[in-house]
Order: structure tokens, then sequence, then C-alpha cells
């Protein structure tokens, strides 16, 4: 099945009750002091679609400090972010065909109001954010986000696995021309990105890492030419870091769910490594 770019940017840069799994997992071992409690997250989502089970909500609150995939507590991170997602002496018309520019055009003014000249040197990637709020609807939710309000209700510390130069490098890996292909299959069959986002809530609701890293992976050729960088390294960076954590607090961790399922997964890299891996009911 076809991925549009929208579905890749839910994977990095992504409510069936079925108790009999979970979307939180606890990391031990000899060589980490303090547990790691797991948790797979979607980015974004209708606020009618999010959910939080108790026992979520349990281990979160034994925890000293909450990690993120970047630090949303940074000062800095707006700008970095807006500096990061920018082309340098580049612009979108000069990579699209003039056809394919005044449909992008037309679909930001008829579906956003929003001029397309203003972002012109934002990096198609990047410009595919502008659309999630088209997609999802008015209501979003972000479990990012829930976590950081939680954090600091808790007074806990707050951290990120990665920077946000570090995290967007990634995504930079993907050549500007194949970015721009991939936006405007998004814009050009909006119903098919909408139906495929749907289709990958449906399964984060059904808490089941395995189903969600199986949806990401069924995608096109040029995606998985890339997925190497996109989740696979980040992953491998991502181990050192999570064992450092145990050796210092408890520590719930939470990054998209795409990266934990599969062979190259944050938990089979941790069981690699020794480690015992729960999944908490």
């Amino acid at each position: 099945m076809k991925k549009t770019l929208i579905t890749t940017l839910f994977i990095l840069l992504a409510s069936i009750c079925v108790f009999a799994q979970s979307l939180l997992y606890k990391v031990t071992g000899e060589n980490m002091q303090y547990p790691v409690y797991i948790y797979g997250t979607i980015h974004a989502l209708p606020q009618a679609d999010f959910f939080i089970d108790s026992v979520v909500i349990e281990k979160f609150a034994e925890a000293d400090k909450l990690v993120l995939e970047i630090d949303m507590s940074n000062p800095n991170m707006a700008f970095e972010v807006q500096s990061a997602m920018m082309m340098k002496d580049n612009s979108i018309d000069n990579i699209l065909t003039p056809e394919e520019y005044a449909r992008l055009s037309k679909f930001f003014a008829d579906s956003l109001q929003m001029p397309i000249a203003m972002l012109n040197s934002v990096k198609p990637l990047m410009l595919s954010s502008f659309l999630l709020p088209k997609l999802i609807g008015t209501q979003v939710a972000s479990y990012e986000g829930y976590f950081m309000q939680q954090a600091v209700a808790q007074q806990k510390q707050i951290g990120g696995l990665e920077t946000v130069v570090e995290q967007i490098s990634h995504l930079d890996m993907i050549p500007l021309p194949q970015q721009a292909q991939m936006l405007m299959e998004s814009i050009d069959d909006f119903n098919k990105s909408r139906s495929e986002f749907k289709r990958l809530v449906e399964t984060y609701q059904s808490r089941d890492v395995e189903a969600v890293y199986q949806v990401v992976m069924e995608t096109e050729e040029e995606y998985k030419e890339f997925g190497e960088f996109l989740i696979d390294k980040r992953n491998e960076n991502w181990i050192p870091k999570i064992i450092e954590l145990g050796n210092a607090q408890t520590t719930f961790v939470a990054v998209g769910c795409g990266h934990l399922g599969g062979e190259k997964g944050v938990l089979n890299l941790l069981r690699n490594e020794g480690f015992e891996v729960k999944m908490m009911e």
C-alpha cells in the first residue's frame, strides 16, 4: 500500500479496547539501576480518539523524569525548528513544475486560507505539517503535550533523546525532489491521506505496537530507501541514552509508536542488549 508524506510524518518525525495489548513497557536489567518505562505515542490525533490507560497514569507518576524524542521544555526549540525547516538558496517553486506549484498554491489558498508564497522557503517535508489541522480537525490532541503538562504539574525533570537539529537532519536524508513529490501526492489525493491517517489511528487504538509497526512499514519504495535513517538509525542512537537514563533515575520515555516494534525497534534492541522488556497491562 502506498503511503503519503503525511503518514510518513506521523512515523518521525507516528479506542478499540484490547486489554491483551499495551503501549507501555517496563525495561529492567542488571546493567540498569532504575526502571525505564517506554510508551509509544502517536504525535497528533483527534481529541475524540485520545486515550490514556490507568497503568500509564500510575507508572508516569512513579517516574522522576520525562524524556521525549526532543526536549520540548527547551526555550530555544521554536527558533531551532524554524531555522531547521527552511531551505537555503532554494524555494518550493524552483523544485516543482509550474503546474504542480499552481496546484499547491490553490490547495493552500482554498483549504488552508494561506498564501503559499509566505512559505516558499520551507522544506517540502515540513510544508506537510501545515496540512495536519485540516487532516485531523479543529480539536487536535497530542500525547507529547499531555505528558509535558503532567510533568510540569508533577514537577518532573524533562529531557530529550535527540536535538531538533539531529531529528530534522534525518529527515533531510530524503532529497528535496522526492520530498516535493510526496507532498504533491498528499494534496492531489487528500481523501487518500485522510483514509491512511484514519487507519493509522485505528491501529494505534488497538494498543498493539507490532501492528502499528506493520502499518508504518506498508509503504512505497521511496520511503523504504530512507527508513534506515528515519527510524532504524535513530533507534540505535537512542539505546545507550535510554540505558544511561536507567542508571540515573526512574524515567518515563515517550516516543512515536513506530519506533517500538520490529526487529530493529527500540524494544527488541533493548532485549538484544540483555534487558528484560515487559508489557505493562
